[in-house]
C-alpha cells in the first residue's frame, strides 16, 4: 500500500528512531527540545546523508557540538574518559550516527511506498555554517538534548508528490 509520507508521520518516527539509535549505540537518551537551530558552539560537527527515490528526495543533518560528539565517540567505541578520542574517529562515529538514523528513516518512508536510495555519510565541521534550503524543498527541525548538549536533526525533504 503506498501513500504520501506526511510531516507529521516523519517527525513521529524520527523522534522515536533517534531515541533508538542513541540509547542502543551510546547508551544515552535524548530529549525533544523546543530549541530547533543548530548548536552555537565553537565548533561543530554535522553527520550528512542523501536521499533519493522516486517520490521523495531529501537530505539528513545530524548537527552535534564538537564536545557532544566527542562524547558520543567515547560512549560508542567504549573509550575510558582518560583516553583521548581523535578527529578521525569522531568523524566515523558521527557518520555512522547519522547514516543509522537516515537508514531508519529510509527503511520508514520504504514502508509507506516511498522507496528511496541513501549516500554515504560525509560529516561537515565548522562554527558558523548555515544550510539553505533551495525552492520546493520543506525543511523540518527536530531539536534534542542529550547529556545537556544540544542535538539537532534537520531534514530536507522534496516530496514528488503532495505532502501534508
Amino acid at each position: 500500500m503506498t501513500h504520501t509520507a506526511s510531516l507529521a508521520e516523519i517527525r513521529g518516527f524520527m523522534t522515536g528512531h533517534l531515541n533508538e539509535v542513541f540509547s542502543t549505540m551510546l547508551s544515552m537518551t535524548p530529549e525533544t527540545s523546543d530549541h530547533t537551530e543548530p548548536p552555537h558552539a565553537p565548533n561543530r560537527v554535522t553527520g550528512v546523508v542523501g536521499m533519493a527515490g522516486e517520490e521523495i528526495d531529501g537530505v539528513l543533518y545530524l548537527h552535534l557540538t564538537d564536545e557532544f560528539a566527542k562524547k558520543a565517540t567515547a560512549a560508542m567505541l567504549g573509550m575510558g574518559p582518560e583516553e583521548a578520542v581523535g578527529e578521525a574517529e569522531v568523524n566515523d562515529v558521527v557518520g555512522e550516527i547519522t547514516n543509522m538514523v537516515a537508514g531508519g528513516l529510509k527503511s520508514h518512508l520504504n514502508d509507506m511506498g516511498a522507496g528511496c536510495a541513501m549516500s554515504t555519510p560525509g560529516i561537515i565541521r565548522g562554527s558558523s555554517f548555515v544550510v539553505e534550503t533551495v525552492p520546493d524543498v520543506v525543511r523540518e527541525l527536530l531539536g534534542f538534548v542529550c547529556e545537556g548538549s544540544q542535538v539537532l536533526v534537520e531534514l530536507h525533504i522534496h516530496s514528488k508528490g503532495k505532502m501534508a
